[in-house]
């Protein structure tokens, strides 16, 4: 028979609660207004000792999950979709492929991830689970049948397995460099993550080091942004890209 109530809330407790924001999906989603009622009932429950604190930590930390220039992207079937994973329903969608045609789906939804305030679709299709962006979904409607959820599906899980695997499975190109001493320096504050092995440092303080791109052409556009502290040593294929486009970008402005 123990009670307790919201006096029994500790200093470390209240700040905990109330630095959560509403962040955008769960607006997306209509239920930032819940929340924030929600949040507001349990501020009027605590004493007025605590209620000063509620204040101050929404003063002074505040959560904003979304990237620098990102813009939101339409979602106008997350409603839709929503009310098919509430219900164990199957989605008809009509969605669009990454060659730009639009396919025709139906889909056990499973779960709604929302990462960096983009919205995925977990679901299955012929047993087989899917993440599709909800942004590339140009129709949806509820099916008429209703579907099992599996009882052994764990969505954060095989999110963040899925996840392991997309990033592993994401292209990776080795660009050699000689690099200055200086753009070195910023390379390793900035991108060790890219970096493949140890970098060997001659003795004017200039380094050969090897990043790892996505492609081609995004490893020609950041190396032309370094300007002459950056020599392309391999691929040779890169390298004559980028004296290509360097003797392209001089002509422009000689000529």
């Amino acid at each position: 028979d123990y009670r307790t109530n919201l006096t029994g809330l500790n200093a470390d407790e209240v700040r905990a609660l109330f630095m959560l924001s509403i962040p955008a999906p769960l607006d997306q989603l209509g239920v930032g207004d819940e929340l924030r009622m929600a949040l507001l009932k349990l501020s009027a429950a605590l004493p007025a000792s605590r209620r000063a604190e509620e204040s101050t930590a929404r003063q002074k930390i505040h959560l904003d999950a979304a990237w620098w220039f990102q813009s939101e992207e339409p979602t106008p079937h997350l409603k839709t979709i929503q009310s098919a994973l509430w219900s164990d329903r199957y989605l008809n969608i009509t969605y669009r492929s990454d060659f730009g045609t639009d396919v025709e789906l139906v889909i056990a939804p499973y779960g709604l991830v929302a990462k960096a305030s983009v919205w995925y679709l977990v679901g299955a299709r012929e047993d087989h689970l899917r993440v599709l962006r909800v942004s590339r979904v140009q129709r949806a409607s509820l099916g008429g049948e209703r579907f099992e959820h599996p009882s052994a599906f764990d969505l954060p899980s095989f999110w963040k397995s899925w996840c392991d695997e997309f990033e592993s499975s994401r292209p990776q190109i080795p660009v050699t460099l000689r690099v200055s001493p200086t753009l070195a320096k910023i390379l390793a504050e900035n991108r060790p993550e890219t970096l493949m092995a140890p970098p060997k440092t001659e003795p004017d303080g200039w380094q050969t080091l090897t990043l790892n791109f996505e492609s081609i052409e995004s490893a020609r556009t950041r190396i032309l942004g370094y300007g002459g502290a950056a020599e392309v040593l391999e691929p040779l294929a890169l390298r004559r890209s980028v004296q290509d486009f360097a003797r392209q970008t001089l002509t422009r402005y000689t000529g």
